[in-house]
C-alpha cells in the first residue's frame, strides 16, 4: 500500500526528444530509490523531501498527493 501512497510519475509531452526522456527516466530512478529507502525507515522525510527536490521533483505538490491518497485510503 505506501507504494500507491507514495506513486511517482513521468509527465512527458508529445515531440519529447530521446536525450529529454532518458533525462526524465534518470530523474525517476533516483526518486524511486530514494522513495524505496523511505519507505524502508532508512530516510528521514526531511532527506527524502531533499532528494525529490534535486530529482526536480515539485515537492509541494507531490505532498499535497500523498496526502489526497491517504484520505483515499481511509488513512487520513
Amino acid at each position: 500500500m505506501i507504494n500507491e501512497i507514495l506513486n511517482l510519475q513521468i509527465i512527458t509531452t508529445a515531440g519529447m526528444s530521446i536525450q529529454e526522456s532518458e533525462y526524465l527516466i534518470k530523474q525517476l530512478e533516483c526518486a524511486e530509490l530514494a522513495k524505496s529507502a523511505f519507505a524502508e525507515g532508512k530516510l528521514s522525510l526531511l532527506d527524502y523531501c531533499d532528494i525529490l527536490q534535486l530529482c526536480e521533483v515539485n515537492v509541494d505538490e507531490y505532498l499535497t498527493q500523498i496526502e489526497t491518497n491517504l484520505n483515499a485510503a481511509g488513512i487520513l
